[in-house]
Parts: structure tokens; C-alpha cells; sequence
């Protein structure tokens, strides 16, 4: 049987009806229930980044692949712009040449305050990894299909705008899936030595085996939408990545090649508590769009978009710089960001990417984490298939070695949102080498054992630093952030 994904075939049962044999065979061949079944080395859940990057790796290793994605590309992500040690990854995938050609460089983050008064720019070259001193700020939906015909080209087969329906189990032991096509309800059963839930945030295998916890960070939600006309700075710095912190969350402005930027705002809840208020359900206070990706905003974007704009209107930098942006789409909106699973891997399956884990993008840190989970899961299924055994056991390097780098992502980010640490990001000086930590930090070196030893006890130091800090603000500024003008 072959893999094609948009074949279909006919029931031979139709040649019993005497008489009727040539109505019926018509009616079974687009019938939206036909089943198959094909067999696999593994098959993978979702063609995102983490998808299709671990296809690229098994398809490579002569693997035979499937991968079942539910959404037709392109379709739209967020998750755009991407840290440095992503190139070590493009590089041992073969596409860092295509990437440079569609996207432009980002060197360096540059975090402000909502006035602009306070900045402090971190270039990667200063990071103690100097091999890596850029990555990309990317459009996603142009991304992941770079990376998804990339999978093609060595050999992955593509199920597109298919959904997996099950998890196939024996015992414990996941053989499989079946999965059914959106577009004419055909099914098929893949029996699979590994099942790689690739699935991003639907956590397919985690959510149906009760595996999800919520990360203990105050729950937040993301605007954003895309637009032109933003101002940027010259030269090397044009491709820099704008964080900037305000009182109720912070913005990113992350600068396409061309003109367009992309700009969001990730809120607390009781300022979202604020938005139909601010935002006064008025469709004339949504701002205007230029329709290139055919938006048409109902009451919710309406109420999204005001938000929005009232939002980048109280923010003096990120209003600066949008004095002449047009908005090319609705505003859309995530909630909830932060969770991770119990374990990432049973008898037969792995999780790789979100759907083992997402935390909060303030440092930019899914695209990276997500291709990382598929290069460290690729060199454990090479074990598993030199020994036959695809248990769990065979992962836990994965887990390990992942879940400290989420470790690491996480203490910065619960930094990042206690005004006492945050105002130690705009500490110009090295001082005791802790800008060239955080710097690492930024740039996701988190793997190589050459500085994680000096990394990790630089961030012992700034979170001892930042306890100092905190009893400063009690006594001089009353527990205010001189960052976001907060109290503690």
C-alpha cells in the first residue's frame, strides 16, 4: 500500500451487489470512510518546527516517516524571532543558506522601559559562546514550511490537513495512530515502531493521558498582530528585537526583512480585566488595517484591537516608534502560556517541543527549545533502533538534558516579571561577568558544558544581587521598580 496522502481507493465488496456492481463501486471509491492501513518507523504528530525537524533527522538516517499535520500551511504562528543557537540547528539540518535569504539578521535584544529612558542592548557576540553572534527574525508560516519541504526533500511523508484521532496502545505501549482527512473524512492506521507527538500546544499525548501541569507564573495573556510602517533603527541594529517592559506585562517589536514588524503585548490578568473598558466595544477605535491578509474584524477584534492601540498609545517608546504603522490584520490573542507534562516519554512515544512542555516567550526561547527537543530525541531513537527497544527509558537523556535548559528559561522568566530582578537587566557595566550570563541566557547556550558551570553560578549571583536590591527599593523608593514603576 502506498503513502501517498491524497490517494483513495474503493471497497472490493461493491462486485457482490449482482447488477448494481458499477453504481455501487462509484459511490465506495468517494466515500469519506475508506480506511487503510501503512506501516512506519515513526510516526509524527504535527509539522512544526519540532515536526519537521526530527523527520529531516530519521528521514536522513533512512527512517521511514509520516507526518500528519491538521492545518493546512501556511498558516500563521507566532514564535518569530529566534536565538542564536538556532544556527547550530539550521546547520545540521542543511538550511541555514535558504534561511539567509529570506530572513534578516537579529545581533542583538534591547530591552527598555515604556518611556525609552532606561535601555540596555545585548548583543550575542558578547554572549561566552562567540561562535554564534546572530539568528533570524523570521515570519513563521514562511519557517515552517521552509522546514517542512525541507523533511520532504529527504524522504518524510506528508499527511497535510489531517487530523490524529488515537493514540494506538497495546497495553501500555503506543503502536500507532489513526488519523482522518479533514478535507474527505478517509482514514488511515499507521502502526509505528515510535509515536513523536510533535503536536506544539494541543498536547495531543499529554493531554490525553493526564499528563499536563500548569508552570506556577502568574497567568498572562499575548496580543499582537503584524504591521508596516514601524520605525527601526540603522544598520546592524535594525534586526534587534524590542522588549519592553511597562506597568501591567511588556511588548515585543520583532522587525521583518521588508517593512513589516510584529508587534505584541503580553498582559496581566487584572489588566486584561481593564480591556472592554479601555476598549469601550467601539469598532472605530480599532485602528485601521490595510487588509493584506483579508482580515475582517468582528466585535471581538474590535475590542482586541482597541486594546491594543490604547495600550501602545500609553507606552511612550512603542507609540514612538508606531507614529506612522498601519495594522495589516485584526489583533488575535493566547492565553494562558506556561505548562510542562510529568514526563515526556512513555513505551512507544516521545513528546518533543510544546508538546512537552511552553513557557513564556518573553526570551524568545520556543522555536529553540522545540529544535533542540528534536535533535536531542533523534539521538536517542538512534540507540532505540540499533537496540529495538522504543521504552521510555530510552529518553531519559532527552528529558534530562531538555528540562534543564527549561530550568534555566524559567528562573529568568519569574525574574524577569519580579520588579526586584528586573531592574538588573538594565545594568549597563559587566560587572563580575554577569551581563555576558545574561547574554548567554539570550542566546540559549544552555547545552554546552565548556560555560554552563559559569553560567549557572552567575545566576546564583544575580538572584542574590536582586535580594539586595529588593531591600534597597523597601527603604529608598518606597518598593518601586525603577524599570516598570511598580510596587514590589
Amino acid at each position: 500500500m502506498g503513502l501517498g496522502g491524497g490517494s483513495r481507493r474503493g471497497t472490493l465488496r461493491a462486485g457482490l451487489a449482482p447488477g448494481g456492481e458499477l453504481v455501487f463501486l462509484l459511490f465506495s471509491m468517494s466515500a469519506p470512510d475508506t480506511a487503510r492501513e501503512i506501516e512506519a518507523d515513526i510516526a509524527i504528530i504535527g509539522a512544526g518546527p519540532a515536526g519537521s525537524a526530527l523527520a529531516t533527522y530519521m528521514a536522513r538516517d533512512g527512517r521511514k516517516v509520516v507526518i500528519f499535520e491538521r492545518e493546512k500551511f501556511p498558516r500563521f504562528r507566532i514564535g518569530e524571532s529566534l536565538l542564536p543557537l538556532n544556527m547550530e540547528l539550521f546547520r545540521d539540518l542543511g538550511v541555514e543558506a535558504e534561511l539567509e535569504k529570506r530572513f534578516i539578521r537579529k545581533y542583538a535584544a534591547n530591552f527598555c522601559d515604556h518611556n525609552g529612558n532606561r535601555q540596555n542592548r545585548y548583543p550575542f557576540a558578547q554572549a561566552f559562546n562567540k561562535a554564534y553572534p546572530y539568528c533570524y527574525q523570521v515570519e513563521r508560516s514562511e519557517l515552517d514550511q521552509v522546514l517542512l519541504d525541507h523533511a520532504e526533500k529527504h524522504g518524510a511523508k506528508v499527511y497535510m490537513d489531517w487530523t490524529v484521532r488515537e493514540l494506538l496502545q497495546e497495553g501500555s505501549r503506543a503502536v500507532g495512530i489513526v488519523a482522518k482527512s479533514n478535507e474527505t473524512g478517509e482514514t488511515v492506521t499507521v502502526k509505528a515502531k515510535v509515536v513523536a507527538d510533535c503536536s506544539g500546544r494541543a498536547a495531543f499525548c499529554g493531554n490525553r493521558q493526564k499528563l499536563k501541569q500548569d508552570v506556577k507564573l502568574e497567568t498572562r495573556t499575548a496580543f499582537f498582530a503584524h504591521f508596516t510602517g514601524c520605525a527601526r533603527d540603522a544598520g546592524e541594529l535594525e534586526g534587534d528585537i524590542q522588549i519592553v517592559a511597562f506597568p501591567h506585562g511588556w511588548f515585543w517589536m520583532i522587525p521583518f526583512k521588508g517593512d513589516t514588524t510584529s508587534v505584541g503585548m503580553v498582559v496581566t490578568d487584572e489588566y486584561l480585566k481593564q480591556r472592554n473598558q479601555l476598549a469601550a466595544g467601539r469598532p472605530e477605535a480599532r485602528g485601521k488595517h490595510d487588509d493584506s491578509n483579508g482580515a475582517v474584524a468582528g466585535f471581538e477584534d474590535s475590542v482586541n484591537d482597541a486594546f491594543l492601540k490604547k495600550t501602545i498609545d500609553a507606552t511612550p517608546y512603542v507609540k514612538g516608534r508606531m507614529a506612522n504603522a498601519t495594522q495589516k490584520f485584526a489583533a488575535r490573542s493566547i492565553p494562558n502560556f506556561s505548562y510542562v507534562m510529568d514526563r515526556y516519554a512513555g513505551d512507544g512515544f516521545v513528546m518533543v517541543g510544546d508538546a512537552g512542555a511552553f513557557i513564556d516567550p518573553v526570551f524568545s526561547s520556543g522555536v529553540f527549545l522545540t529544535m533542540k527537543s528534536a535533535q536531542l530525541v533523534a539521538e536517542d531513537l538512534r540507540r532505540a533502533f540499533r537496540e529495538n527497544d522504543f521504552s521510555a527509558r530510552q529518553f531519559a537523556s532527552y528529558e534530562d538534558r531538555i528540562r534543564g535548559a527549561q530550568k534555566i528559561f524559567l528562573q529568568f522568566i519569574k525574574g524577569w516579571y519580579d520588579p526586584a530582578f528586573l531592574d538588573l537587566f538594565f545594568i549597563p557595566r559587566n560587572i563580575l561577568g554577569l551581563k555576558t550570563a545574561i547574554t548567554s541566557v539570550l542566546a540559549a547556550d544552555l547545552f554546552d558544558p565548556r560555560h554552563l558551570w559559569s553560567m549557572k553560578l552567575r545566576i546564583k549571583l544575580l538572584f542574590a544581587i536582586a535580594e539586595v536590591h529588593r531591600l534597597h527599593m523597601k527603604r529608598s523608593n518606597k518598593g518601586r521598580s525603577l524599570v516598570q514603576e511598580q510596587r514590589l
